[in-house]
């Protein structure tokens, strides 16, 4: 490269209830997992035949959710899900066969400390996979966990155990947790932890890490009842496998760039419809000469400002990133006269606005057609127009490959023309 500094850019994202509808998207099944177990916990009565479950259900799920988090290359669900495992291996051959003694003592209060300090670290920490180096650099976290449960219970370090449960606070409200007071920080630090970074990265996986984490909580507080440890650490690694296989979904059907649902998305919708429907393709014009003159960071923020003005079309139209510079908005039900003025008055608004690049150093190549600095001064701004080829299926008797190749060949007609139109 011989761009001379850096660009920085200023563009418009998706709109603030976009953000907050993702972000609530994230939190939705956590959450609500979370709350139904809340609702169930004590009530829920299995019927004779399924009464296996009781035993079976937790190894089942719990295993279920690590082969997931390994089938999807998502180690750091992986890794909490470990330690949620490891932690019902406590519970089941030591808690539950031993009530008092230092060595049930002990077990429980690391239980309290570790998986939450556990569910912290993996959510700080950035995804790269289970099976590989990496991967086996960060078990090495549970086992020396393990480890050092193990040496203390060994060496019968009653001191140890002691500081463990010294409480840190004197309040009345306190008085009825069985969870130690250092567990109960560590906690709160792992849902905090864990809910701020599923909001700053809109991550469902992080969303997942906050719940597991009280409802792990939960599960140590309600130890007096061994069923009421099994059924919420159940919980915790459902509420994971899940978000595996959400964050999986994800993924396979939103483009990660946009935002925007992807081309599997599109192609799956249009063979559900049955009856017509509009279709425009939306096209950047001279993307190619943003990329080649500012670098792929302007190009990557002109297609994000595209998409979000994409995403705010009228006439009820679903926008879509189809591949590259491409678009997709799908109509629905609707006839082409009836969404025309709503594409051009979208044209209109893109073409409308304007990106300003704060520029450091110099352009590395001269920009063609309409991405072109307005001056050559410090501040550029740069336009950015598109052009839309429309089709329409009327019946059943097109399909959508040849309704898409319409809207592909009035693209092209757009572009004949001379860009920034709507054909």
């Amino acid at each position: 490269m011989d761009l001379v500094g850096r660009n920085e850019f200023v563009v418009e994202e998706f709109p603030a209830s976009a953000a907050i509808g993702n972000v609530l998207g994230n939190f939705a099944v956590p959450l609500g997992v979370w709350g139904i177990a809340l609702l169930l916990a004590g009530h829920a009565v299995l019927p004779g035949y399924l009464s296996g479950l009781k035993v079976h259900g937790p190894y089942l799920i719990l295993t279920s959710g690590l082969l997931l988090s390994l089938a999807f290359r998502r180690g750091r669900a992986f890794f909490v899900l470990l330690s949620l495992t490891l932690a019902y291996f406590a519970f089941v051959f030591v808690l539950e066969r031993e009530n008092s003694g230092v060595m049930s003592q002990t077990v429980y209060a690391a239980l309290c400390v570790f998986v939450p300090f556990n569910i912290a670290i993996f959510t700080l920490l950035r995804e790269r996979g289970a099976l590989n180096a990496p991967g086996l650099r960060r078990l090495s976290l549970p086992l020396i966990e393990v480890g050092a449960i193990a040496a203390i219970v060994l060496s019968d370090a009653v001191e140890f155990t002691d500081a463990l449960y010294r409480p840190i606070f004197e309040h009345a409200s306190l008085a009825g947790i069985h969870v130690p007071q250092l567990g109960i920080l560590v906690t709160v630090a792992a849902v905090v932890i864990a809910t701020v970074c599923a909001v700053m990265r809109g991550s469902v996986i992080d969303a997942a890490f906050a719940a597991a984490a009280a409802s792990f909580a939960l599960a140590c507080n309600g130890l007096p009842s061994p069923g009421a440890f099994a059924w919420f650490c159940t919980i915790a690694g459902m509420i994971v496998a899940f978000a595996v296989l959400q964050d999986s979904h994800r993924l396979a059907f939103y483009d990660e760039l946009t935002g925007l649902p992807g081309r599997r998305a599109v192609n799956e919708r249009l063979e559900s419809l049955d009856g017509g429907f509009t279709l425009a393709m939306v096209d950047i014009d001279h993307f190619k000469a943003f990329n080649d003159a500012w670098g792929h960071d302007v190009g990557d923020q002109v297609l994000k400002l595209v998409a979000a003005r994409l995403q705010r079309v009228g006439g009820g139209g679903t926008a879509y990133r189809y591949g590259g510079e491409e678009f997709v908005i799908l109509f629905a039900g609707r006839r082409g006269a009836s969404v025309m003025q709503h594409l051009e008055s979208l044209r209109a608004n893109i073409d409308s606005y304007k990106v300003m690049l704060r520029d450091s150093g110099r352009q590395r190549h001269p920009v063609a057609g309409n991405a072109k600095p307005a001056s050559p001064s410090i501040n550029k701004w740069i336009s950015v127009t598109v052009s839309i080829g429309v089709a329409e299926r009327q019946g059943r008797a097109e399909t959508p490959e040849q309704v898409i190749a319409d809207a592909d060949k009035a693209l092209y007609r757009a572009k004949s023309e001379g860009r920034n139109r709507v054909v």
